[in-house]
Formats: C-alpha cells, structure tokens, sequence
C-alpha cells in the first residue's frame, strides 16, 4: 500500500514538472510550420560556375586517384566434398595427394581433413558435414 503511494505522488510530481515546462502552444507550432514551409533561395547558377573549388589537392594539380590502389589478394573458396584414401574431391574436381589446387599443393590427406600448403602458408579443409538422416556408408 506505501508503494503505491509513492508510486502515485511521484508521477504527480513527474507530471507537474512536464506541465510547468510545456509553455508551447498551437499557434507557436503553427508558426513554426509556416517558418518551414517558405521557399528558400539558394545560389543562381552564374554564381555556381564562378565559385572557387572548395578542396585542396596534392602538387596543386586535380587527380581522379591521389594513390595506386593495392593489388587484391586472390582468395579462393575450397569445397572438400569427399576422401578416398589418399584421393580427395576439392570444388567438385578430384585430386591425388601432393597435386596443385590454385597453386596449393595437396600435403596431407587426414581422416576428415585435407591440409593445403603453397610458401609459407597453410590451409586445413574440414569436410562439410551435413545434418541428414540418410544412411552413410563407412570403409575401412
């Protein structure tokens, strides 16, 4: 009961306070409208021509591209779809071990995985593993 109380005396206190500060009226909102909707001049278009270029350039001199964009990474998206022995199937096409996919060299085949080397970088592909109820056929 003492909550409610003070519940209800704080949003009367909350609500006088909105009330005193509220000292916006109708025609104040109309006026405001009005204000919005006058036509606004903007610069005429010999005004347009003649005006100074507003950005600063390097050397002084106008250049479409300031730095030569640097050249993109290829990267290449590996599908492994399928391992049989030491034979893999890599974005539908199939590969034997130490043969090039997009420059990467087949290094090892694993159980689920095949690891993909070209330099000093490496590439671990896991086979997609696909949440179905179809009957899977395990060799050993």
């Amino acid at each position: 009961m003492g909550n409610q109380l003070l519940r209800r005396g704080m949003s009367m206190a909350v609500l006088a306070a909105t009330l005193s500060y509220a000292d916006v009226t109708i025609n104040d909102i109309d006026r405001l409208v009005n204000d919005i909707k006058q036509e606004r001049l903007g610069l005429s278009a010999k005004e347009i021509r003649n005006a100074k270029d507003p950005f600063i350039y390097l050397n002084g001199k106008y250049s479409k591209v300031l730095h030569k964009p640097k050249a993109k990474k290829k990267r290449y998206r590996f599908v492994l779809s399928a391992i049989i022995n030491d034979r893999v199937k890599i974005n539908r096409r199939w590969y034997a071990l130490h043969s090039k996919v997009y420059g990467y060299t087949i290094s090892k085949v694993g159980k689920d995985y095949v690891l993909l080397t070209r330099n000093n970088e490496r590439i671990r592909v896991f086979m997609k593993r696909k949440k179905s109820k179809k009957i899977k056929l395990l060799v050993k």
